[in-house]
């Protein structure tokens, strides 16, 4: 095959690879501070610089047109570009009890939506479906039933993710319907047409960690923000405060929706409040509990079992955000230290994050009041 073409043609076909990766490059800043995207990039880079110099000395072969992965990456780039909200790209997710992993392309719609890519040609797809790879690798069904598999124990906002395989070439009609019966939807990338959204999981409950609790009834989200108080974090919070007050998002956000709080979350944030609340403060608490139902703590979700305690992670904040797991309620929280650390050890908890504010009431006395 290699004496079919000449050099000039081969140049050709080369430098025809190295302006469909400028592009994907400059496609891709427009989605640069997506996880994962840098690293799409690099390698993307690295196909360039690879492909420039074979150009240059004047050694490209055919192989090195028909093995560039930049068509996979152009494919992978298009359906980027259709989907909505994208939260990571090339997303490795360990299988359970496998101690492999599995990338997957793209995750969008905040989570909700898993996108493989494939950009076979039909012939070597159909070698795939029937395992006629190479050896080791596995068939598209054996990929399929994975990821599926993998969905089912990584549940986003208490559902399996949805799992889309995104074909470059038209493929067979038998093979659509033996992916759809896995639980695959199938989609072909001849046009530059959206990924169809998943449906948005509807909000109903609302799980209230002690973090919250103690910002919706503090004096300073409650019409004190303007004081300079002896310790700094506080006066920071105020500043924080008076820019972007937090009482009215969380009203919108509790709006319409049941309340819930673990035992312990009350008892400990009840223990807060004695020593450190105002008399204000106090009152706001009890105002606020009339609307939250308080159920008993709930034993961990099997999710939780393996989380390791330390650091950020307290076992009483593994009592709170597992109850709201359990009641399949979104916690609220301003303990974003807790969220990190559990994504971290690969759990993945539904939640909404709001800025920490303190009880102020009784620092206020010690405190310089601020000109309006």
């Amino acid at each position: 095959m290699e004496n079919e073409y000449t050099l000039e043609e081969l140049t050709a076909l080369a430098q025809e690879k190295i302006d469909l990766g400028s592009k994907l490059l400059q496609d891709l800043a427009k989605r640069d501070t997506v996880d994962g995207v840098r690293k799409i990039s690099k390698k993307i880079s690295q196909e360039l610089k690879f492909l420039n110099k074979v150009k240059t000395t004047k050694t490209v072969s055919i192989n090195h047109i028909l093995c560039s992965n930049l068509t996979h990456f152009a494919c992978l780039v298009q359906c980027l570009l259709s989907c909505q909200d994208v939260t990571h790209v090339d997303y490795p997710l360990p299988l359970e009890d496998r101690g492999s992993k599995l990338r997957v392309d793209i995750v969008s719609d905040g989570g909700a939506t898993w996108i493989k890519v494939i950009a076979r040609n039909p012939k070597s797809l159909n070698d795939a479906v029937h395992g006629r790879t190479s050896y080791g690798s596995k068939s598209i069904l054996e990929q399929a039933a994975e990821y599926v598999e993998a969905a089912e124990a990584n549940p986003h906002m208490f559902k399996p993710p949805r799992v889309i395989f995104r074909f470059l070439s038209k493929i067979d009609d038998e093979l659509v319907f033996e992916l759809e019966q896995i639980g695959i939807t199938v989609l072909v990338l001849q046009t530059s047409q959206p990924v169809p959204q998943a449906e948005l999981f509807t909000v109903t409950k609302l799980n209230l960690d002690i973090t919250t609790l103690i910002a919706y009834v503090s004096a300073m989200t409650n019409g004190s923000a303007n004081w300079e108080y002896n310790e700094p974090l506080l006066t920071e919070q105020a500043r924080w405060e008076r820019e972007k007050p937090i009482k009215p998002v969380l009203d919108q956000l509790f709006h319409g929706k049941e309340l819930i709080c673990c035992e312990t979350a009350v008892s400990s944030f009840n223990e807060i409040l004695s020593i450190l609340g105002g008399p204000k403060e106090k009152s706001r608490s009890e105002e606020l509990f009339r609307r939250v139902t308080i159920l008993p703590d709930v034993p961990f979700p099997d999710e939780m079992r393996n989380i390791r305690v330390g650091g950020k992670i307290k076992p009483r904040s593994l009592q709170i955000f597992a109850f709201g797991l359990r009641h399949e309620a979104i916690t609220v929280t301003s303990n974003e230290g807790f969220v990190r650390a559990a994504r971290m050890q690969g759990l993945e908890v539904p939640v909404y994050v709001h800025d920490a504010r303190a009880l102020t009431e009784e620092k206020e006395q010690g405190a310089r009041l601020l000109e309006e």
